[in-house]
């Protein structure tokens, strides 16, 4: 275990009281001994890092992995460096392997095989037996056994008598609830989003207000029950709008919107290439514009990655048959620094590092004097081509191979290990 001193660090952090300030930061058997200005140690590792900056680490708040049941796609291990070399230093796991994670012997099998790791990884069970929508799953069994939260990942429960109970029965178990909104009716079997572009593409569309009407549902559900909910992958920009009315009623309602909702829209859709074909869909550029400016006035509360591994059979065929789904760990931070333009990136930091975590109960990682080092240190100036080179998923399909990102990530400290990308 090499202690190791950053020279020169500028801290971005709006919860820390040295934000904005160039500092130096000395890491001691993976405890941060000291900050300040002009430090000196004798038995430490200089690293220089003029022009970078630190924050703490990421947590991704929606992760698929293929482990247990599709290894091919993912497995812990490699889940594990694609988390790190993306400056992710804890994630939430979807429920949705193979068998789905619905009972306490797979909430246990997930956290005996994901102990000691560079990065924490937390369970979630699955609101319905088999996230099929029919039965409720044993939610106090999985919590006790330590899901973190519970969710059908991308089933939007049409049962609405399900989420009333899923409500009701969560007020003892605890836990966040977490979910996909969508009146899978409406959705139409679409592949893409409604409009211009799937007209010229000749591909089924589905309609931005199949989410609305889902985020309705789940408002109304929750205004009964004074539930606290989060709504996983905000893409449209009528559902913004009536989050952001319950906000200001004092719901105690959060939301999260995904990196690649944020950076694309779906004109890059005509290229035909399945790397983009993801749910809920890409959207149109006035949807993507109400997106950013949700995430800058709070009404997103989180961003995440969606990580979607998918095998180059699920991928490399025509679009109408590919599946849906894109990695993202690798390239989250540098897709929303790319996506967002405000140079208070502090506001990013609070919308992935604190946010996430505050919101599952989990505690606030702190870049101070006497705390365990958990921190991820990147060039906002610098501009890269996001390629194969970058990612360390078990899968390659990334929608933002080729793009041009910003503030590439130089190394993550995690679990008292620097690793140096």
């Amino acid at each position: 275990m090499a202690n190791h001193l950053f020279k020169n660090l500028l801290l971005v952090d709006s919860r820390n009281s040295l934000n904005g300030q160039i500092c130096d930061i000395e890491v001691r058997d993976g405890i941060i001994f000291q900050i300040g200005k002009g430090l000196h140690s004798d038995n430490a590792e200089i690293i220089d890092c003029e022009n970078q900056c630190i924050s703490p680490g990421l947590f991704d708040m929606q992760v698929t992995c293929g482990e247990p049941g599709e290894e091919e796609k993912e497995t812990f291990d490699s889940l594990e460096k694609a988390a790190i070399s993306g400056g992710i230093t804890g994630l939430l796991l979807m429920p949705s392997t193979l068998p789905v994670c619905d009972n306490r012997s797979q909430v246990e099998f997930i956290l005996r095989n994901c102990q000691n790791r560079k990065t924490d990884i937390f369970p979630t069970g699955s609101i319905s037996v088999g996230t099929n929508g029919v039965q409720l799953a044993e939610m106090a069994d999985m919590k006790a056994a330590g899901a973190l939260a519970f969710t059908d990942d991308k089933s939007p429960i049409d049962n609405s008598v399900l989420v009333h109970l899923a409500m009701q029965y969560n007020q003892i178990t605890g836990g966040l609830l977490l979910f996909h909104a969508e009146d899978s009716m409406m959705s139409l079997g679409g592949k893409v989003n409604e409009g211009l572009i799937n007209v010229q593409l000749g591909l089924k569309g589905s309609p931005a207000i199949a989410e609305e009407l889902g985020v309705v549902r789940l408002l109304t559900l929750a205004r009964y029950h004074n539930a606290r909910i989060h709504i996983q992958g905000i893409s449209s920009e009528n559902a913004i709008a009536h989050i952001r009315k319950a906000k200001k009623e004092g719901m105690q309602i959060t939301c999260s919107t995904y990196a690649h909702h944020l950076f694309f829209n779906d004109e890059v859709l005509l290229q035909f290439d399945s790397r983009f074909k993801v749910w809920p869909p890409l959207r149109s550029e006035k949807d993507r514009a109400a997106l950013i400016d949700a995430v800058c006035d709070g009404t997103i509360d989180v961003i995440a990655s969606d990580h979607r591994p998918q095998t180059i059979e699920n991928k490399d065929v025509e679009f109408d048959y590919a599946k849906f789904g894109s990695i993202g760990l690798e390239s989250l931070w540098s897709a929303a620094v790319s996506s967002i333009p405000s140079t208070d990136i502090a506001l990013l930091i609070e919308r992935m590092s604190h946010a996430p975590r505050e919101l599952l109960g989990l505690d606030e990682i702190k870049i101070s004097q006497g705390e365990k080092a958990n921190f991820f240190i990147y060039n906002l100036n610098e501009t890269f081509t996001f390629g194969k080179e970058h990612i360390r998923s078990k899968s390659s399909n990334s929608a933002f191979l080729n793009q041009s990102l910003k503030g590439k990530i130089k190394g993550t400290y995690s679990e008292s290990t620097w690793f140096e990308l």
